[in-house]
């Protein structure tokens, strides 16, 4: 009978040998392609899961206790499923069409190119009022909880939106392969990694993502911080486009994105809130204000005024000096 300090080097000697046979192994699988691009999602229906009893020894070692896939598949429509609650995560790539999962009472759509997280030990029901095709796979292990938390989701939040990525449903596809195939040690530490794989991508594309959006946010008000400064003067889009160190057809989808309006019609917005400050706490002439916010001609400046405020200059003082509250005021009402 072995002591435990035998059985404790035989399990390291394996380990061992697993990962240098994974060193000199060259994965067989590639995932379906089409016309040499990113993998077809037209597959058939196929799901692959480890036996009970691989999982109870393969959890007790150090490498696969820390992750492993338990299961993976790719499916289509699934018209509701009851609530289910099971011990391992699960993540749910949809590839095509929508479908909904409902956590704690509250409905998330997950849409193409969105990812869902369940959290182990939720209790959750899903299905599709439609065509939907996904990729999914459980999996558990002592690190999930670490990847999951550096993945930002939450039951609260258990969907991501990851974008079109071929390598996303290659790692997919590749693991129902592993876990369908035989159950030895090399392709156990193998999809181990390979989920291991995809939840670090995952994080990356994350980070980059918000990172991404941050700089645009930084961008943006810069353009807008630049309009402010020259109210008196006219502006094109292209030169707010090049304070964003953009080019104009994305600084303007991105503007509009984020605003809510186009480029030019925020700069007349931003002129017409000071023409109202003018107007309500300054005596000058409806000719001078239109002056210093760069209107030559102040019929026009009415014109544009009254477009934005559904007031004339004229109407928009009186009502300010006889009994309306002022900017002032209304600001500190605020």
């Amino acid at each position: 009978m072995r002591t435990q300090t035998e059985n404790a080097d035989i399990e390291a000697e394996t380990v061992s040998v697993a990962v240098a046979n994974l060193i000199d192994e060259r994965p067989t699988y590639q995932a379906p392609r089409l016309n040499g691009g990113r993998p077809a999602f037209a597959s058939p229906e196929r799901t692959a899961k480890l036996p009970g009893h691989v999982v109870i020894r393969a959890m007790e070692t150090p490498v696969l206790g820390g992750l492993l896939p338990l299961a993976a598949g790719f499916s289509t429509s699934v018209r509701g499923q009851p609530e289910l609650r099971s011990e391992e995560a699960i993540l749910l790539y949809c590839v095509k069409g929508e479908g909904w999962c409902e956590i704690n009472g509250r409905r998330h759509r997950v849409g193409a190119e969105d990812l869902l997280v369940i959290q182990p030990e939720t209790v959750r029901s899903y299905g599709s009022d439609s065509h939907w095709t996904f990729a999914w796979v459980h999996g558990r292990g002592a690190n999930l909880a670490f990847f999951l938390s550096q993945l930002g989701v939450t039951s609260e939040r258990p969907v991501l939106r990851v974008g079109d990525d071929s390598r996303l449903l290659g790692w997919f596809l590749e693991l129902i392969e592993l876990l369908g195939s035989d159950c030895s040690p090399t392709r156990l530490l193998y999809a181990s990694q390979t989920l291991a794989h995809l939840l670090s991508a995952l994080i990356c594309r994350q980070r980059e993502n918000r990172s991404a959006s941050t700089d645009t946010a930084d961008k943006i008000q810069r353009s807008i911080a630049y309009m402010k400064q020259h109210l008196s003067e006219p502006l094109r889009a292209a030169t707010l486009a090049s304070v964003a160190h953009m080019s104009l057809p994305h600084y303007f989808a991105l503007f509009k994105q984020r605003i809510g309006s186009t480029p030019i019609d925020y700069f007349i917005k931003l002129r017409m809130e000071q023409a109202r400050h003018l107007l309500a706490e300054t005596t000058w002439s409806i000719k001078e204000v239109a002056a210093v916010l760069g209107y030559e001609d102040p019929l026009y400046f009415s014109r544009v005024f009254k477009s934005v405020t559904r007031a004339t200059p004229s109407g928009y003082r009186h009502k300010q000096k006889n009994g309306t509250v002022s900017e002032k005021q209304r600001g500190r009402m605020l």
